[in-house]
């Protein structure tokens, strides 16, 4: 029998090649909920800058990005291009000509992972197994990928996810040979798990150059990326157009995995209108057993699982992270990375999944108003 070593906080535990399958899942979805942004309303201060990188997404560019992560998520199959850029360094090479047309090449030792997005399609290219797939196909909602972590994606999904956050200047720095104005997110609510997102971007063309996210309680960011070589101008066609289809390279054509489709064709639950002093608010578009809570880098999201999913979920997270408190008849377990925190509440008709970069106190405190709603 297959055996591996997950390490979650200071525990360390023997488990099965089913159960880290099983625990895969559980984390791709939560890692999934994490990345759903919600609507953008920052402060005025420093309206212009923020202006600028809003709209950024029509700066065409290429460059050399290297992002570094200290979350120390495991290696899991079937997830480590996911939980790989979270826990170390990656090198990447992009070009980008339009929200419909880039590429972002992640390169390893001896490997290299290409992604291509077309006005057509998606694809994706694996150099070491010479293999071509081609992606059709939209998702509302879709897990992160190495392809977001480059500066000007990851800066615009926080500055989404930044409503009523408070926005001040930092001085500038060089980065990638650019003198580069700064900016500082800190969250407003004493809820979040993040101390402050830092930010700088070229002050011509407002593309972000560099960003980095401190935890709560951390001397250094826990997540960097940053340019080390940017150039603004148009890349050429052939740079973005993916291999073509030939002898000797393994071709696929596939449909855009839809993960919480599964979840949202189960039978709907209502969830409360309010969590732990927090209003609900839009509901995640295309996801009904889905809604949102908090504000800006406090915000977290709540699913309720259907069957096998919410079973696989509460029975990971209750084995490798900690008991929460819960009311008479229901049982809720919390696992904590220091920024990304995951809640599971069960009770005998229903699980729920909450994730984001929220305190445990504070998701102790939803896990007893997930209980309670059901009573």
């Amino acid at each position: 029998m297959t055996v591996a070593l997950l390490h979650v906080g200071t525990g360390r535990t023997v488990v099965t090649a089913q159960g880290l399958r099983r625990w895969a899942l559980v984390l791709g979805v939560a890692l999934l909920l994490a990345a759903i942004p919600v609507a953008i309303n920052l402060w005025p201060v420093h309206a212009k800058a923020l202006d600028r990188i809003s709209f950024s997404s029509s700066q065409p560019y290429s460059g050399y990005v290297q992002s570094a992560g200290l979350l120390g998520l495991p290696a899991l199959p079937n997830l480590t291009q996911v939980t790989a850029p979270l826990s170390g360094t990656t090198e990447m090479r992009t070009w980008y000509a339009s929200p419909r047309s880039w590429r972002v090449d992640v390169l390893g030792e001896g490997t290299e992972r290409d992604l291509y997005q077309t006005p057509e399609a998606q694809y994706s290219w694996d150099f070491g197994d010479n293999q071509l797939i081609r992606i059709e196909g939209d998702q509302p909602v879709r897990l992160p990928r190495a392809a977001d972590l480059t500066p000007p994606e990851l800066v615009r999904w926080l500055l989404s996810a930044a409503e009523g956050d408070k926005v001040t200047g930092l001085a500038a720095k060089r980065v990638a040979g650019v003198d580069a104005p700064g900016l500082r997110l800190t969250p407003a609510s004493p809820d979040t798990t993040v101390a402050h997102v830092d930010i700088w971007a070229d002050p011509r063309h407002g593309l972000p150059l560099q960003a980095e996210i401190t935890a709560k309680g951390g001397t250094r960011p826990v997540f960097v990326t940053r340019f080390l070589e940017i150039h603004f101008a148009a890349p050429g066609a052939a740079v973005l157009t993916p291999p073509a289809p030939r002898a000797g390279i393994g071709y696929t054509v596939t449909e855009a995995p839809d993960i919480l489709g599964v979840i949202n064709r189960r039978r709907p639950v209502s969830l409360p209108s309010s969590l732990a002093g927090y209003p609900r608010r839009d509901a995640v578009r295309g996801l009904s057993a889905a809604g949102v809570y908090g504000t800006g880098l406090s915000s977290f999201v709540v699913t309720a699982l259907p069957g096998r999913f919410g079973a696989a979920a509460f029975g990971q997270i209750s084995t490798y992270g900690q008991d929460v408190p819960a009311p008479s008849g229901s049982q809720a377990a919390l696992i904590a990375t220091g920024l990304l925190n995951l809640l599971v509440v069960r009770d005998p008709g229903r699980t729920y999944l909450v994730a984001g970069p929220v305190a445990p106190t504070l998701l102790e405190r939803v896990a007893t108003a997930l209980a309670e709603a059901q009573t």
